[in-house]
């Protein structure tokens, strides 16, 4: 009957209309997920640059590779990818401290270098915090290593759950259920029907974020300060007492104008 046609036209109508709204509205969400990952993988990028060329700094203060990586070994630090990651960085610049000694100046700029460099380390892994660029009122914890990660791996379930519970096939084939035309045309036509759908699932697919193509380094978290200061300050004298003219080039080659 008419009647019933009309009804029938407006419910399926209703039905793929709110089944379009709610796939691409999910897609769309999912797209600007991923672009707004891509901005905070370049924050924490920088961070990372910013750390490397702290580290950079403490390795031209104190002369000697293997001396560096002994030092990060005694003191629990990882560090044996460290040169390979530092060689092409400028180093940072920083105000020598004032002293009386060129030996106590060489001594206080490697510990002031380090806490530097410890600093801007747990910056790049764990983050600092800054003025949220939507409220400058408000302090938010900025972009990291660590959130990097979590983020990646809530990404990446929400692409898993995109793909597999609602896939293009899957809202197609649905769609097709309300359409009993589609259907016996389908069924008249056969073959290939699966093949498609796979292909459609392909093509339509969110890729998964590639943590490792970030190429973002994993750092050692430097421990405070106070805690090697002794050690330390013992390579620093080690240093100066047998490489003087060479520790007064590195102080100069760090300092800022």
């Amino acid at each position: 009957m008419p009647g019933q046609k009309n009804s029938f036209d407006e419910f399926y109508t209703e039905i793929m209309s709110e089944m379009a709204e709610n796939f691409f509205s999910r897609r769309k969400a999912m797209e600007s997920r991923l672009e707004g990952f891509a901005g905070i993988a370049d924050e924490v990028r920088a961070e990372a640059s910013r750390a490397l060329r702290h580290w950079k700094t403490f390795f031209v203060l104190v002369m000697d590779e293997g001396a560096v990586l002994r030092f990060c070994y005694q003191t629990g630090m990882d560090a044996g990818s460290l040169p390979a990651l530092v060689a092409a960085r400028e180093p940072w610049l920083f105000r020598l401290p004032f002293t009386l000694t060129q030996s106590g100046r060489y001594r206080k700029s490697v510990r002031y270098a380090y806490e530097a460099m410890r600093q801007a380390s747990l910056n790049y892994l764990e983050g600092r915090y800054g003025t949220d660029p939507r409220n400058p009122s408000k302090k938010i914890l900025l972009p990291n290593l660590a959130m990097l990660k979590e983020l990646t791996a809530r990404i990446n379930a929400e692409v898993v759950a995109l793909n597999c519970c609602q896939s293009p096939s899957c809202v197609l084939a649905y769609a097709k259920t309300l359409d009993p035309a589609a259907l016996e045309m389908e069924a008249i036509i056969g073959g290939g029907a699966c093949q498609d759908a796979e292909k459609i699932d392909r093509d339509m697919a969110f890729a998964p974020v590639d943590f490792k193509s970030l190429n973002l380094p994993e750092l050692p978290a430097p421990p405070p300060l106070e805690t090697i200061q002794p050690l330390l300050d013992a390579l620093s004298r080690a240093m100066f007492s047998a490489r003087r003219q060479d520790a007064l080039a590195a102080l100069a080659r760090v300092a800022a104008q």
